[in-house]
């Protein structure tokens, strides 16, 4: 995979930027979906939790073969109708689903869904390359962070607003107009074309992404997501099963979970300037691990409030920081390089969730929270052997400029 040369383009066209946030804001939705929508299947479906993993791992399982086959769907369709395939394919899915009751039935649908995922996730990686001009990289790429998490929040509110209103295949019916309607969207936007990239030679491709920087970054990257995914995707079912609450108060701490998280990715970034990268490292890694804590002791709504933020809080800051570190590494935008990033990290966010399932189907439902946990230990511990491997990396040079 190829590293691109830094190539002279015009300042973004606004088109292109709004046409990007908006896939983010529905990418952000597709991976909140199984979340938020696992507490109104409960009631409607009646699944166990090693079927409820199973959904995770057929998400996946679409997700991944997008990804493996993302040059050829390019290339076929083109980035206008890729977007749009993508968009009218998570639509129809959501069609399909809502016929079903059977709950062995919503496995292949999920996986077509998760098909569709990955082929927007792949149409939006070659949308920003003619967004990412230099001087416009990092604040576009933290705007599509906080679309994706806006998304989550919406599509989990959205949820909750109608639990009481509407049955899961209305809400199911409901959710997928929006896709549909970006789908149409992109279908009339002639403006999205195919870009061309200078590619920079097969030896600087393997000699970067061979790097023990590069193993390391993406091993965080991929227990970075599960974890948040894992928590999105099993915390309202935890909170049913573990405090008793309704449906409805299990959606409102999802939601919470979602804005702490996006809100912490959004704010973090301001905080190397003023706090050494390792102070960062152990005061995220104490705020996760507090706060998954609280979710396993208390047994009171408040404090599992409480221990959502912080372990919200934690994982935005861990985020911010890989971003940060991936951008110091590979300051070269590459829509190809991107991609994989992205769907090594949706990967990620899907098969840790299954574990959950596994486990907690033949465990209890405390599961939902250690597989967090440990992930969390492992995001940080990567992390920390990178922040070792630069300081590593800079002695012999400082040694021979003495």
């Amino acid at each position: 995979m190829g590293i691109a040369t830094p190539l002279p383009r015009p300042t973004p066209r606004p088109s292109l930027v709004r046409s990007a946030m908006a896939g983010f804001l529905l990418l952000g939705s597709l991976v909140a979906l199984l979340g938020a929508l696992l507490p109104i299947w409960w009631y409607y479906v009646h699944f166990d939790l090693t079927t409820a993993g199973s959904y995770f791992l057929a998400f996946n399982l679409g997700l991944f073969t997008a990804a493996m086959l993302s040059r050829d769907l390019l290339s076929k369709l083109g980035l206008r109708r890729l977007l749009a395939a993508a968009c009218f394919l998570a639509g129809a899915t959501m069609l399909v689903l809502a016929a079903i009751v059977t709950p062995d039935l919503l496995v292949l649908p999920l996986v077509f869904l998760g098909f569709a995922t990955g082929m927007l996730t792949t149409g939006l990686s070659w949308l920003m390359f003619d967004a990412m001009t230099a001087p416009m990289a990092a604040p576009i790429l933290s705007l599509a962070g906080v679309f994706f998490g806006a998304g989550a929040v919406c599509f989990t509110l959205l949820i909750w607003a109608t639990v009481h209103t509407l049955t899961a295949p209305g809400i199911l019916m409901l959710t997928a107009l929006p896709p549909v309607a970006l789908g149409a969207l992109y279908l009339r936007q002639r403006s999205l074309a195919q870009p061309l990239l200078q590619v920079a030679p097969l030896r600087l491709s393997m000699r970067a992404t061979g790097s023990p920087a590069a193993v390391l970054l993406s091993l965080a990257l991929f227990f970075q997501s599960g974890t948040e995914w894992t928590v999105g995707g099993w915390l309202a079912i935890y909170w049913i099963r573990r405090l008793g609450v309704s449906s409805e108060a299990a959606l409102l701490a999802l939601a919470l979970y979602w804005i702490t998280l996006t809100l912490a990715k959004l704010l973090a970034p301001r905080l190397p300037r003023v706090v050494r990268r390792v102070r960062w490292l152990a005061a995220g890694a104490a705020a996760v691990l507090f706060g998954c804590l609280l979710l396993l002791e208390t047994a009171g709504v408040g404090g599992a409030a409480v221990g959502v933020l912080f372990l919200g809080g934690g994982l935005g800051a861990a985020y911010a920081l890989i971003l940060g570190m991936i951008g110091e590494r590979f300051p070269y935008y590459h829509p190809g390089f991107f991609n994989g990033v992205l769907s090594l990290a949706l990967i990620g966010g899907m098969l840790m969730p299954w574990s959950v399932g596994v486990l907690a189907d033949a465990s209890v439902i405390e599961w939902a929270i250690r597989v967090p946990a440990i992930g969390a230990v492992m995001v940080y511990l990567l992390l920390s052997a990178l922040v070792l491997e630069a300081r590593l990396a800079k002695m012999p040079r400082t040694s021979s400029s003495n």
